[in-house]
């Protein structure tokens, strides 16, 4: 499922956030302090200046990384390969800023450069997909495919861009066969690159497919890549240990990260770790007071701690900064469930899953609220949505299958369950004893 509203999407996400891969290093060590030391033993270095910079831009510190990148781009000479590269970490500094006409700039002065020109492509696809700009990345994409002998690097980034395009265009299938063709281009690459798997696991978790395998391969390549770290993290179980512990990391590689922080203060709600969760909620009330998804997440906790009320006024303010946000309902739903005011939730439920169709959570959601007031029928029109719309979701299922126990209709209740156990997304021990307590 596309979770659209929290966050930039990781096609946007890994747009300011491409990484070399950098070597794996004690895990208490700093991989920034690493870099600066390597840069400091090694004063007149471009490649050291490049990869602190890098490290820096990773880590969120962009102001510090554009000083160091410049660095490098003079040590380099300002010609050849080694200062194409200082420049497309420059510009992608400046997208990370979301600095459109200072990374557009860095993309068109490479552009003057024969051994800068194949790669100025990829930097504008960047920079125009950090304004969703599919068509004009699609136009650097052809323009690169006339340029002469561009490097596997940069054939590399240009089907993660090509890729990226197909996702704003809603072409899936297309994204994920360009994002696998990169991961095979990316075979030729030494150090070996995380971004393409990166790029393929979020389509499939989001997508409502198991993309914890190239997500997994991902951290494996660089365990200290703050974007695959979180996106490994959302794929895993909500609430889990694993997840946890892959989103806690995150947070430490980037700690200024607030869709870092919201994802783990998510999963710490989730694994009922409520006191952790608030904690990080005020961190990141600090670093984005008027940010619509710190609003939310601020309500699921109150609602987690049972103040019904606090959450439903979260969920007003995020929706008064930005209207038709899907969680904001979703949470004002779930609220108004937990305060019995079912007529108010199935609205509000309503409301949320005609603002993101590609989300079952208020269908299910739904289902279960109308089945703890008693309104059965209600209960079972949602379950059945959900199914129908979310046929390979366990968790549909499982609501329905609740539903018709309500219902006492055990053939039709043993058959949900046993779709739900065929499907993803749930605990099959819990619904094997759902289904022995049937009779």
């Amino acid at each position: 499922m596309k979770n659209k509203a929290f966050g930039t999407t990781v096609a946007l996400a890994l747009g300011v956030a491409f990484t070399t891969a950098a070597g794996h290093a004690d895990a208490q060590e700093s991989q920034v302090n690493a870099a600066r030391d390597r840069a400091k033993a090694a004063p007149g270095s471009a490649e050291s200046a490049l990869s602190y910079g890098s490290a820096l831009r990773r880590a969120g510190r962009e102001t510090e990384a554009l000083v160091e990148l410049r660095r490098a781009f003079g040590a380099s000479g300002g010609k050849g390969p080694l200062a194409a590269r200082v420049q497309l970490e420059v510009a992608r500094t400046h997208i990370a800023k979301r600095d459109f006409e200072l990374a557009m700039g860095t993309c068109r002065a490479m552009a003057k450069s024969p051994d800068a020109e194949p790669a100025s492509h990829v930097c504008a696809a960047e920079a125009h997909l950090l304004w969703r700009r599919g068509t004009e990345a699609d136009a650097e994409i052809a323009a690169l495919a006339r340029s002469k002998s561009p490097s596997v690097e940069v054939q590399y980034f240009a089907k993660l861009a090509s890729g990226r395009s197909f996702e704003l265009a809603s072409k899936d299938a297309e994204a994920e066969a360009a994002y696998r063709e990169a991961i095979r281009i990316g075979d030729g690459l030494s150090p070996a690159r995380p971004d393409a798997h990166v790029l393929l696991g979020a389509l499939l978790h989001h997508t409502g497919r198991d993309g914890t395998a190239p997500l997994q391969k991902a951290v494996e390549i660089d365990g200290h890549d703050p974007i695959a770290l979180l996106e490994l993290g959302r794929a895993l179980p909500s609430g889990s240990p694993s997840s946890i512990g892959a989103l806690e990391r995150s947070v430490a590689e980037r700690p200024s990260s607030t869709e870092a922080l919201r994802s783990l203060a998510e999963g710490y709600v989730a694994g009922s770790r409520i006191a952790d969760a608030k904690k990080v909620v005020d961190q990141v009330l600090k670093l984005a007071p008027n940010d619509v998804n710190t609003h939310v997440i601020a309500g699921r906790v109150a609602l987690a701690e049972g103040r019904a009320d606090e959450a439903i006024k979260e969920g007003e303010t995020a929706s008064k900064l930005m209207p038709n946000v899907q969680p904001a309902r979703l949470l004002v739903a779930d609220a108004w469930a937990k305060k019995g005011e079912i007529d108010l939730a199935v609205e509000a439920y309503q409301a949320a899953f005609g603002l993101d169709h590609s989300d079952p959570t208020p269908l299910v959601n739904a289902s279960a609220a109308c089945l703890a007031a008693g309104r059965v029928t209600s209960a079972k029109a949602f379950g059945v949505r959900a199914t129908k719309d979310f046929a390979t979701l366990g968790i549909a299922w499982a609501a329905l299958g609740d539903a018709l126990v309500a219902d006492r209709d055990v053939p039709g209740a043993k058959a949900a369950y046993e779709n739900a156990k065929k499907a993803r997304g749930v605990d099959a021990a819990t619904i094997d004893r759902k289904l022995s307590r049937l009779k």
